[in-house]
């Protein structure tokens, strides 16, 4: 796991202060080591956390012998290692024991195709000098972020935006904002600033060096998996999701687990402990609010295996401290409170290790949510997400004061999808549409309407899972894995019937059945709490989230310059009253307007 940054300019020098400064802001994805290249019309420069084959060999850039190429990689290829045999077979001989090297003479071996060929998280850079041609290549479930800069004959990547606002200022893109007031979070390629986008996961970009000019090309979709004949089974699937675990066990410096104390979890904890003799340590979040902690589930695991475990306390008043160090590491508002607290918590593992394994995305690929249980009456209504257009037609115009419970829909799958829509339009009529992404689509790729569902929720909702949690994690220079999203895995589950995985009545059934083997039933089958937060005491607190209501309140308040004054104004007396229970909306619109505060648009070196 590392950070890197690559600027290609036809002709152009970049001068010494932008690389260390680059450099420097890139630090903290990797404290290991680093390294540049610097050439006419080229520069890379490339931090490492080092974790397989920690050694000086491994280093980047990495250059081959010929000096014809060079790479930049930030991420882990599980799958390193048949690939490595493949090419010595080929007659290819290797002078490192790790990933990087692997990628490297594969790409001289197989030329782009080897990128089809990788299993794992990465972003790459590659520059090719005896083709002339420049290579930015992202993953296809995106677990790894990378942001794009085009401007003129500038062509820029990098593993964070705050690289790519040393060349170009930093503003905030009016596009972004909508999505972010409606979801916390601006899909595809919005990056939430002008000028750089979100390179899509399972891209390609190529630069030619000599005119500078840029083409783009997918080569793999994930989404391809959800038009495969339904033939696999549970049982099949149980064997992926052991086969990815054992998969992301590969270091050479160690892990540690992430445990909640939810099914995930549990279930990635105990398929860790039962593969190695190891006493492993184990880290979560305690929130001081018993009622939203899961310490009472966590309790058992960690004797019965015998964990290393550390508890990291999370109140309101250390809440509202890390907040606006959360959104400077996010780049961006937190799309989830819980960002706030993994941010704290990656300070505390990183401190004894570099890796971690989580169990983000389990519930994006076997069906966790409320929605897939209703997915019948969702079907009718036509409702789902506009973060992802052209997959689900929607009505043009929505009664959304007509009713909390629309012909039968429950209010709580309604609320999943989209949140609090008509209280956010109010505060915001200039900005939010009539109905959230009310759009016309020709047609849907996907008939089936649970197939739309996991569509949605494995690209636009899964990638701000996953950024999130490159993000915090990286902020305590600490590798997260992410076992459950995995691409052999995805082609496994998107191929089971939706009677296997998604048949209504429980959540996630194929995961839970393998759970149930490892953890029983008693701690399998019971309510849902995932790491909610106690937000309507905290922002009560004038010592919490409260002392933050005062910035809302200020005549020149970035978010006044968005919403209507008069609605914001009876909202927030109503929250200080306790009259209102809209407190999550005002936790948006804080961290909206701490991020906006942050940007800075005088930050360009060049």
């Amino acid at each position: 796991m590392c950070g890197f940054a690559c600027l290609i300019e036809p002709g152009r020098s970049f001068s010494t202060a932008l690389l260390a400064q680059i450099d420097r802001d890139l630090f903290h994805r990797g404290p290991d080591s680093g390294g540049q290249i610097d050439e006419a019309g080229a520069a890379m420069i490339f931090r490492r956390l080092s974790i397989m084959d920690p050694t000086p060999g491994s280093d980047q850039p990495m250059t081959d012998a010929d000096r014809d190429v060079t790479m930049v990689y930030n991420g882990e290829i599980y799958n390193f290692r048949p690939l490595r045999t493949e090419l010595e077979q080929a007659g290819i001989r290797f002078r490192t024991q790790g990933d990087s090297e692997v990628i490297l003479r594969g790409y001289a071996h197989w030329g782009e195709g080897v990128f089809e060929r990788l299993e794992g998280m990465f972003t790459i850079g590659i520059l090719d000098r005896r083709k002339g041609r420049f290579l930015a290549a992202r993953d296809p479930l995106g677990i790894k972020p990378l942001y794009l800069l085009r401007r003129g004959k500038l062509t820029a990547v990098a593993s964070e935006i705050r690289p790519l606002t040393r060349l170009v200022p930093a503003e905030i893109d009016p596009v972004a904002l909508p999505e972010l007031l409606t979801f916390h979070w601006a899909a595809g390629r919005i990056s939430n600033y002008k000028n750089i986008e979100r390179m899509p996961g399972g891209t390609l970009v190529s630069v030619d060096l000599q005119t500078g000019e840029a083409t783009e090309r997918r080569f793999c979709d994930p989404l391809d998996t959800l038009t495969v004949p339904r033939t696999m089974t549970a049982e099949q699937a149980h064997e992926a999701i052991e086969a990815s675990l054992q998969a992301h066990l590969m270091s050479d410096v160690g892990y540690a687990l992430q445990l909640s104390g939810g099914v995930d979890s549990s279930l990635l904890t105990a398929l860790a402990c039962s593969s190695t003799d190891t006493r492993l340590s184990s880290y979560a979040v305690q929130v001081s609010d018993s009622q939203f902690d899961e310490g009472r589930y966590r309790a058992p695991l960690v004797d019965r295996f015998g964990l290393d475990h550390l508890e990291d306390p999370m109140d309101g008043i250390r809440f509202a401290d890390r907040l606006p160090q959360a959104i400077a590491s996010m780049e961006g508002p937190v799309p989830h409170g819980g960002c706030v607290a993994l941010h704290a918590l990656c300070d505390k593992i990183g401190r004894d290790h570099k890796v971690v394994l989580t169990g983000e995305g389990a519930d994006e690929m076997f069906g966790g949510y409320l929605r897939y249980q209703v997915s019948a009456k969702l079907r009718r209504h036509e409702m789902i997400d506009r973060a992802y257009p052209g997959f689900l037609p929607m009505p043009d115009i929505w009664p959304f004061k007509s009713t909390r419970r629309l012909r039968g829909l429950d209010h709580a799958a309604y609320s999943s999808v989209y949140g609090d829509y008509e209280g956010m339009r109010a505060l915001f009529p200039d900005i939010l549409p009539p109905a959230p992404g009310a759009r016309e689509v020709a047609s849907a790729r996907f008939a089936e309407f649970r197939d739309r569902l996991f569509a949605v929720d494995q690209t636009a909702y899964l990638e701000s899972l996953l950024v999130r949690q490159d993000k915090m994690s990286m902020a305590g220079s600490v590798e997260a894995r992410v076992p459950f999203v995995h691409m052999p895995l995805l082609k496994v589950v998107n191929a089971m019937p939706h009677a296997v995985r998604a048949p209504g009545g429980v959540t996630k059934p194929v995961l839970k059945s393998l759970a149930e083997r490892h953890l029983g039933r008693d701690l399998v089958h019971r309510r849902k709490v995932g790491l909610l937060l106690p937000y309507d005491r905290w922002i009560q607190d004038g010592t919490a989230l409260g002392r933050f209501l005062t910035l809302l309140e200020e005549p020149g308040a970035k978010i006044r310059d968005l919403a209507d004054g008069k609605r914001l104004d009876a909202t927030l007396a109503a929250v200080r009253s306790g009259k209102s229970g809209r407190v999550e909306d005002l936790f948006k619109l804080i961290n909206l307007e701490l991020w906006m505060r942050s940007v800075r648009s005088d930050t360009v070196t060049a």
